[in-house]
C-alpha cells in the first residue's frame, strides 16, 4: 500500500511539479557558463582576463572610487572587484540594477551595453523566481523540496531484485522500445544523477527560504543571528586606508575583493576576499574592516574554517559546480538539462497508461455501425484465452462495419438464450483451451447454454476455431459449439475454418471468406506471428537443491534488440537436440511455451523449469534443452507470446494469487510489475512439497512481505507434516477472507497445474463465492487463469 501511495505522488507530482523543474533545469544549465559567453560577446570583458594574464596590476581601490561616483550622489552599497576577469567588476549604487555600473578594473571606464547582460538577468530571474517575485519565490522553492522526494522515492520504486549488478542500476536498455524503454531510461538516468540532484535541491534551498537558511547555519557551526556587531570609529571612509590593509593580504590586489559598504556611521565595512590561488572561485576569506581606520577588525581565512563554515561559504560553488572545476561545472549543467528528460519521459509513461486505459475500455464498448433504421446488428463472439481470438473478433468486426452493416462484439460468456434468438446474423471466433477445453471466460456459456435447446432457425453464422494438433481434442471447444449451433437449426454462411496455432493459411481462408461475405477485399493482412530470434542463455540457477520433487531451474535468456514482453506474457521456445554430429539432418522439434518469470526491468528474461525425467529416463524436450543441455552463451530460439488474458486487470487492482510448483513465474512476473508500478497489498497463497527444499523465492517474497507490498503471505507444503495439504485447502480454511478480497474490487489470478490445483481450486472459489459470482468474475476478467 505504502508503495502504492508513493508511486501516484510520485507521478502526479511528476506531472506538475516536473513543470517547473524543467524550466529551472533548463534554465539553471543556460547560467552554468554565463561568465565565459558574456565574455565571449564583449570584448571589453575578455580584455580584463588578458591584462591579468599578462602580469598587469589593477588600478588601486581609492582611484577607481572617485572615477565611479562620477556623475552620481547615490550612495554606493557594495563594490566587487575581479581582477582576473573571470566576473564582471561592478559597483552597485542604491536604487536597483539601472544604477549600477559595470567596469574596467585596470582602467577604471564603463561598460556599457554589455550584449548578452540582459539575457542572463532575465534567465537568473526564471531560474530563482520564475519571473514572478516572492510568489514565484515560493514556488521554486517548494519544486526544490519536490526535488528531493523525486530523487529519494525513486530509488526506493525502481529497487532492484539484483541490486548488486551494475548493469540493472546504470545501463540503459537502449535495445528495447516502447514504454519499456522509457522506464528504462528514465530509471537508469535517474540513478545516474541522484546524488546531483539532492546537492542541487539541498543548495538551492538556502536561498529559497530563511527558515532552511537558519536551520542550515545552526547545524553547519555558523554565528546565530543575535551575535552583536563589530563596533568601527565614527567619521568619513578612507579608501586609501582600507585598501592598504586588503593589499597587504596576500594576493588579494590581483584576485578578488567585494566589499559591501556600512548604511550607519559606526559600523565595520564587511567583505569577502580572495587570493589567486583559492581551492575553487568561491574560497572566499571574510573580513570586516573599520572604513575611518582601515583596521582590520576581523579576518577569517577560508583555509582554516571548519567544514561547516567552508560548507557555507561555498554554498554556491556547490550548487553550480564550480567546487569542483570544470568537470563539476559540466555535469551539473547536463544534469540540470536532464530534467527536460525526465519530465518528457514521464509525461510520456502518463500518456501511454491514459491511452492503455482508453483502448481498454474502449474494447468494452459495443461498435455502433450506422446501419438502416430497424437493421439487426451482426454479433461478433470470441471465446479467448491468450487474447488472439479476441483481435481476430475485432478485425472481422472492422472489415464489417466497413461495409456498412451494424455490429456489437461481445464474449461468449456474456451471451444468453435471448441474445442469440434475437440475431439473425453472427461470426464465431472460438479458441480451445488446452486438451478440447472451454477458455476461462467462456466456461459459463459451456455450462449454461450449451445444454439448452434452442430455436436458432433464423440465425446464419460462420465460425474460426483456434486450436492446436498436438492435443488428442484438437478445436474440441470450437467444434462443440459448432455443432450445437447447427443442432439448434442455426445455418453457416460458409464452412468452419480451422486455424492450427497461427496457421496463416487457414487464416487467409478466413480472411477470403469474410471478403467475399462483405464485399470488402482489400483488408489490412493479418498480424504475422512474432519472428523466432535467438535469445542467449546467460545463466540458470538451481531453486531447489536437494529436492525430491524435480530440480527446478531459473533460466535467465538475454533478450534480442527490440524484444518486448508483460507480465503475463509466455516465451515460446523451440528446442534443440544434444545429439548432433557433422552432417546430421535433424527433424524440426515441437516448440514448448513457459509462462514468462520477469518483467522487462529485469535485467533478463527469466523462465522457472522443472526438468522432467522420462520413463526411459530421458529428460521432457523443452526443459532438457533448456536445464541440461544448451550451453550458457548458447543461442535459444524463441519468441514472445501474447497472453492478454493473463494480463492484471483492472490495472491497480489488488491480487490474489493463487500457483504451486513452477506456477510461481508467472504470478511473480505479476507482483513485479505491480512493484514497478507502485501497486501493493497483494495476496499470494501458493504451494510446493517441502519448506526445507522448495520454498521457491524465499527471500524476495520476505522481502515484499515485510515492505507491504504483500499483504499476506500463504505457503502451504504438501509433504510437511504441519504443511497444510494443498493451496484450495487453504483457500477454503481462508473463505470469509477469500469473500471480503473479492467484495473489496480484488483480482484471482491461477497460475500452475490444471488437474488438481486449478481444478481444486475453481471447486472451492465455487463453493465459497456462489457459481454466479465467480462466473461474474470471470465476464469481467476478474478471475484470470494461466494453467496447463
Amino acid at each position: 500500500m505504502f508503495k502504492n501511495i508513493l508511486f501516484q505522488l510520485h507521478w502526479l507530482l511528476g506531472i506538475t511539479a516536473g513543470t517547473v523543474l524543467a524550466i529551472m533545469g533548463l534554465s539553471g544549465a543556460t547560467l552554468s557558463f554565463e561568465d565565459e559567453i558574456v565574455r565571449a560577446l564583449n570584448p571589453d570583458v575578455a580584455d580584463v582576463a588578458q591584462r591579468h594574464a599578462a602580469g598587469e596590476q589593477p588600478l588601486a581601490l581609492s582611484e577607481l572610487l572617485p572615477r565611479l561616483q562620477e556623475g552620481t550622489d547615490r550612495p554606493l552599497q557594495r563594490l566587487r572587484v575581479d581582477a582576473t576577469g573571470q566576473r564582471l567588476s561592478v559597483a552597485r549604487f542604491e536604487g536597483g540594477k539601472q544604477h549600477w555600473r559595470y567596469f574596467n578594473p585596470y582602467t577604471g571606464h564603463a561598460l556599457d551595453d554589455l550584449r548578452g547582460l540582459a539575457f542572463f538577468d532575465f534567465v537568473e530571474d526564471l531560474h530563482r523566481h520564475l519571473v514572478a517575485g516572492d510568489r514565484g519565490k515560493l514556488i521554486t522553492g517548494i519544486c526544490a523540496i519536490t526535488l528531493v522526494f523525486f530523487a529519494l522515492s525513486g530509488l526506493y520504486l525502481r529497487w532492484p531484485r539484483q541490486w548488486w549488478h551494475w548493469r540493472t542500476w546504470l545501463a540503459v536498455e537502449w535495445s528495447r522500445s516502447g514504454r519499456s524503454f522509457l522506464w528504462s531510461l528514465h530509471s537508469v538516468v535517474g540513478t545516474w544523477v541522484l546524488v546531483v540532484y539532492l546537492l542541487l535541491a539541498l543548495t538551492g534551498l538556502w536561498w529559497s527560504f530563511d527558515w532552511y537558511r537558519s536551520g542550515a547555519t545552526q547545524l553547519l557551526g555558523g554565528p546565530s543571528r543575535d551575535e552583536p556587531a563589530l563596533r568601527a570609529s565614527q567619521g568619513a571612509l578612507d579608501m586609501a586606508r582600507v585598501e592598504r590593509t586588503l593589499y597587504a593580504l596576500p594576493g588579494v590586489r590581483q584576485g578578488y575583493i567585494d566589499l559591501r559598504f556600512p548604511n550607519k556611521p559606526g559600523r565595520p565595512l564587511s567583505g569577502r576576499v580572495q587570493s589567486t590561488d583559492a581551492a575553487h572561485d568561491r574560497a572566499q576569506d571574510n573580513v570586516q574592516l573599520d572604513p575611518v581606520t582601515g583596521a582590520l577588525l576581523e579576518h577569517e581565512p577560508y583555509r582554516q574554517m571548519s567544514a561547516g563554515r567552508k560548507t557555507m561559504t561555498s554554498m554556491f560553488a556547490l550548487h553550480s559546480g564550480s567546487f569542483f572545476g570544470l568537470p563539476g561545472r559540466v555535469i551539473i549543467m547536463l544534469s540540470s538539462l536532464a530534467m527536460l528528460l525526465f519530465f518528457i519521459t514521464g509525461w510520456m509513461l502518463y500518456l501511454d497508461r491514459r491511452r492503455k486505459k482508453r483502448q481498454v475500455r474502449a474494447s468494452r464498448v459495443s461498435m455502433d455501425a450506422t446501419a438502416a433504421e430497424g437493421q439487426r446488428p451482426w454479433l461478433v463472439a470470441f471465446a479467448s484465452q491468450s487474447g488472439f481470438a479476441e483481435q481476430l473478433a475485432w478485425r472481422a468486426a472492422a472489415q464489417l462495419q466497413g461495409a456498412g452493416m451494424a455490429v456489437q462484439v461481445r464474449p461468449l460468456g456474456q451471451l444468453d438464450a435471448a441474445s442469440l434468438q434475437d440475431t439473425h446474423h453472427a461470426l464465431f471466433v472460438v479458441s480451445t483451451f488446452g486438451d478440447g477445453e472451454a477458455p476461462d471466460a467462456a466456461r459459463v456459456f459451456e455450462r449454461r447454454l450449451l445444454p439448452q435447446s434452442l430455436a436458432l432457425g433464423e440465425l446464419r453464422y460462420a465460425l474460426l476455431g483456434l486450436g492446436d494438433s498436438e492435443y488428442a481434442r484438437y478445436c474440441g471447444f470450437s467444434r462443440e459449439v459448432d455443432a450445437w449451433l447447427s443442432a439448434q437449426g442455426a445455418q453457416r454462411v460458409f464452412d468452419t475454418v480451422e486455424v492450427d496455432r497461427d496457421d496463416s493459411t487457414a487464416l487467409g481462408q478466413w480472411q477470403q471468406q469474410l471478403g467475399q461475405l462483405t464485399g470488402i477485399d482489400d483488408v489490412a493482412p493479418l498480424p504475422a506471428p512474432e519472428p523466432l530470434q535467438d535469445w542467449m542463455l546467460q545463466r540458470r540457477t538451481l531453486l531447489n537443491p536437494g529436492s525430491a520433487a524435480g530440480a527446478i531451474w531459473e533460466i535467465c535468456l538475454l533478450p534480442p534488440a527490440h524484444a518486448n514482453w508483460q507480465a503475463g506474457d509466455i516465451l515460446e521456445i523451440v528446442p534443440g537436440s544434444s545429439d548432433t554430429g557433422p552432417g546430421e539432418t535433424l527433424p524440426a522439434l515441437p516448440h514448448r511455451e513457459y509462462s514468462i518469470a520477469s518483467v522487462m526491468q529485469d535485467d533478463c528474461l527469466q523462465l522457472v523449469v522443472r526438468l522432467t525425467q522420462l520413463p526411459d529416463g530421458r529428460h521432457g524436450l523443452g526443459s532438457g534443452w533448456l536445464c541440461v543441455h544448451a550451453t550458457e552463451g548458447a543461442p535459444i530460439q524463441a519468441r514472445v507470446r501474447r497472453n492478454t488474458g493473463f494480463h492484471r486487470f483492472p490495472e491497480h487492482a489488488p491480487m490474489l494469487l493463487i500457483g504451486n510448483g513452477t506456477g510461481i513465474a508467472g504470478l511473480r512476473s505479476l507482483l513485479r510489475e505491480a512493484a514497478a508500478h507502485g501497486d501493493g497489498g497483494h495476496w499470494l497463497v501458493f504451494g510446493e512439497r517441502t519448506a526445507a527444499h522448495d520454498s521457491l523465492y524465499h527471500d524476495e517474497l520476505e522481502t515484499w512481505l515485510q515492505h507491504g507490498h504483500l499483504r499476506r503471505l500463504d505457503r502451504v507444503f504438501s509433504r510437511d507434516a504441519d504443511g497444510g495439504g494443498y493451496v484450495q485447502h487453504r483457500l477454503q480454511a481462508q473463505a470469509q477472507n477469500v469473500r471480503d478480497w473479492v467484495a473489496m474490487g480484488g483480482s484471482i489470478y491461477v497460475c500452475g497445474s490444471l488437474h488438481g490445483m486449478a481444478e481444486g481450486v475453481d471447486r472451492v472459489l465455487r463453493e465459497t463465492l456462489g457459481e454466479a459470482s465467480v462466473d461474474v468474475l470471470l465476464v469481467e476478467g476478474r478471475y484470470r487463469r494461466d494453467v496447463y
